[in-house]
């Protein structure tokens, strides 16, 4: 597995790992759920997603110089 691919896997692991904790310590105690609990993780989804889009354009450019 090369470094690009780790990294992405990495980051959709923590987000997984970050967003059910966050749930099952905040989520009953927080008031508005769609500020307290939605943002929060569609923020963190939004930006694993990023390093993923960045992380395959990058390979695919280093795929097609080769």
């Amino acid at each position: 597995m090369n470094t690009k691919s780790l990294a992405v896997v990495s980051c959709w692991a923590s987000v997984t790992i970050i967003s059910a904790v966050y749930l099952l310590v905040f989520a009953d105690k927080i008031g508005d759920i769609l500020f307290g609990v939605f943002v929060p993780i569609g923020i963190l989804v939004f930006v694993a997603l990023a390093v993923t889009l960045l992380a395959t354009n990058s390979f695919e450019k280093e795929q097609n110089s080769s």
